[in-house]
């Protein structure tokens, strides 16, 4: 399964030291050099560590060489960088939790899917003991998951 995710997921997976999901989920996850980017800028450098971890395990940083041109919504870098490398690449998932950008996701006929239903999938594969105590984790930290 070819999985491509943006700055967001990457952020409440490393609040809570879970990029494990990702590698017992997907094996391998596709970041664009952009979403890196934008996460090692806003991380702790206990977060900066787990993802550098994740980076040997799980993680794996692509360049985009060319943005797809067609967005109908004003996109960040790293959403037209993780739309673009999902378009590119094919994926089967892309993890995306910016409204707009899951929004753009879905009309260029992606597959995507939030960080809440990464959590309830590895709940309901029992990867993870509780969904709910992770989502408390992350609320302690003040990150808070979309409601899809």
């Amino acid at each position: 399964m070819l999985v491509v995710s943006n700055t967001s997921p990457l952020i409440a997976l490393a609040k809570i030291n879970q990029f494990v999901i990702f590698q017992k989920l997907f094996q391998t996850v596709l970041i664009p050099q952009a979403v890196s980017n934008e996460f090692l800028q806003n991380c702790t450098q206990v977060e900066k560590t787990y993802f550098q971890s994740a980076c040997e395990d799980c993680i794996e940083i692509v360049e985009v060489k060319t943005l797809f041109q067609h967005f109908s919504r004003i996109l960040g870098g790293g959403e037209q960088e993780a739309l673009t490398l999902a378009i590119q690449k094919q994926a089967d998932v892309l993890i995306i939790d910016d409204r707009k950008a899951f929004n753009e996701a879905c009309e260029q006929q992606l597959t995507a899917v939030s960080t809440r239903a990464v959590l309830r999938m590895a709940a309901e594969q029992k990867m993870i003991m509780d969904y709910q105590t992770l989502e408390t984790a992350l609320k302690q930290k003040k990150f808070f998951l979309p409601n899809y």
